[in-house]
């Protein structure tokens, strides 16, 4: 575990691309350490197909406010560009923001304003894992990885407890892969 006690974290993209499981397994993993997580996303009308963000807060203290405040989110993940585009002010300025290279597209002015790390999610899901679903894993691991908020073995716990049986093969994979991509790209950026 880190030494804060309060992380808040925002994954966008569109329904359908499981971000709304990476937050639910977030906030479950807290709770299941003894602290407090919630979980709020925030959809267009659209349900498939649509922008839609879920943010994360994960405290040893009890959360009074469901919403992550904007300017207050610590880190940001992004797998579709109409999303990155509505939600990322949110983001604190000198936070990290992980984007799916191939489909988020930020401006020079954003990556001034921000750490943007580039990291093929979808990609690493779809040709690597071979099994897209297991993108919302891909990002869980990213995100913990440069968060550093709940002990990996927890958050493995939870992501494996919230799955098939006959799927743990292909998400622990997808958690590992996840996390040696992030780690590269901590690495690199040093």
């Amino acid at each position: 575990m880190a030494n804060k006690t309060r992380d808040v974290l925002r994954f966008t993209g569109v329904g359908g691309q499981g971000v709304l499981l990476a937050g639910e397994i977030f906030a479950s993993a807290k709770i299941n350490l003894g602290g407090f997580g919630v979980k709020t996303a925030t959809y267009t009308s659209q349900v498939r197909g649509g922008p839609t963000v879920v943010d994360i807060q994960l405290d040893d203290k009890e959360i009074w406010y469901p919403h992550a405040v904007d300017g207050e989110v610590d880190f940001m993940l992004s797998v579709a560009d109409a999303s990155y585009q509505l939600f990322k002010n949110g983001v604190r300025d000198g936070a990290t923001i992980v984007i799916e290279p191939n489909l988020v597209y930020p401006t020079d002015e954003d990556r001034k304003r921000w750490n943007i790390v580039e990291i093929p999610i979808i990609t690493i899901a779809k040709e690597e894992v071979k099994l897209v679903l297991t993108q919302s894993v891909v990002a869980l691991a990213i995100a913990n990885t440069y968060q550093n908020a709940i002990d990996d073995e927890t958050l493995k716990a939870t992501m494996l407890a919230a799955v098939p049986e006959r799927f743990h093969a292909p998400n622990i994979l997808a958690y590992d892969l996840g996390k040696k991509y992030a780690e590269e790209a901590i690495a690199a950026s040093a």
